[in-house]
């Protein structure tokens, strides 16, 4: 039995869904289906459900129960349909494409990512949701469920609160949907995921994101640790630089640029604040000098007879 639901993966309408369902009753009775299917103390898997690829889950009886229960609460109902991922193909809206990444996020097997995705999905879910819920709110109300866009959209965010220590923490931000990001929103990296392990002789490794409206998942990151600098693109490496090949770092035009012996530069554009993560590419070049210059030592006094 589950302690906890989680607010996308869990989601009732998901659990019960059903191709072309038109009303609560058809949801509802596809849970009674289900739960009788399942008996009493079977876990099996539920593979009708929306992205069953990409977060493959395995239900009980007592997980239909509990979903039904949520389904004949209409307030519950509205919120869940409001978190549901839906089923096309990518996400067509930017709150499907936000559910779709927390639903995704609960399968992925790095943390780093996983932190990354969550934080892409409250970030639509602060900015972008308006639309979104009006068209709920409408929804509803042809099921005969009343709720406005205020009060689902308070709902949402409650539902959502206990995935935020997932996500990297953000700087103060105004919580209202559909106001534009100022300048206190994300300095383009995170100093808990900088720090996360600590720079010490095998550190976790350090991630700038680029900030954007699609986050850095969708664009670049920037992985930095004691042995190299690697740009990824759609979390596919595209270029890896070793520390002792960087001969300066610098910014110009608000790109951050690592000069390189015998290759082209390294430059990575779309930082809202490129000297405070210059600032920081910086202090870790210095720290992997130092290191390379140890080694060296240490290996030179090995060799001195």
């Amino acid at each position: 039995m589950k302690v906890r639901f989680h607010p996308v993966v869990d989601n009732p309408v998901r659990m019960a869904f059903v191709p072309g369902w038109k009303s609560i009753s058809d949801l509802i009775q596809r849970l009674d289906v289900l739960e009788h299917e399942a008996g009493a103390g079977q876990v099996v898997p539920a593979p009708w459900e929306p992205f069953y690829k990409e977060c493959p889950c395995c239900r009980d009886a007592v997980a239909y129960l509990w979903a039904r229960t949520q389904l004949e609460n209409p307030s519950d109902f509205a919120a869940a349909l409001a978190l549901f991922p839906g089923s096309d193909q990518p996400p067509s809206t930017p709150i499907a494409r936000a559910n779709w990444l927390m639903l995704c996020a609960k399968g992925e097997p790095s943390r780093i990512t996983q932190q990354l995705m969550v934080a892409e999905a409250l970030d639509l879910w602060r900015t972008r949701a308006t639309d979104w819920l009006e068209q709920i709110v409408k929804i509803c109300a042809a099921l005969g469920v009343e709720t406005s866009v205020d009060f689902l959209h308070q709902q949402v965010q409650r539902t959502l609160k206990p995935l935020e220590h997932a996500a990297p923490a953000e700087d103060e931000t105004d919580s209202r949907p559909d106001v534009e990001a100022g300048s206190s929103r994300s300095h383009g990296f995170d100093k808990e995921l900088l720090q996360m392990d600590g720079w010490t002789q095998d550190p976790g490794t350090i991630i700038l994101p680029v900030d954007g409206i699609t986050h850095s998942l969708a664009k670049e990151i920037l992985l930095l640790d004691l042995h190299k600098v690697v740009l990824l693109r759609g979390r596919r490496s595209v270029r890896s630089v070793e520390w002792d090949k960087i001969t300066l770092i610098h910014q110009s035009e608000g790109a951050v640029i690592f000069e390189i012996t015998a290759e082209p530069a390294l430059v990575v554009h779309g930082y809202k604040h490129p000297q405070e993560v210059l600032t920081t590419i910086q202090d870790c070049y210095q720290a992997a000098t130092e290191r390379i210059l140890q080694a060296l030592a240490t290996q030179v006094t090995r060799a001195t007879p």
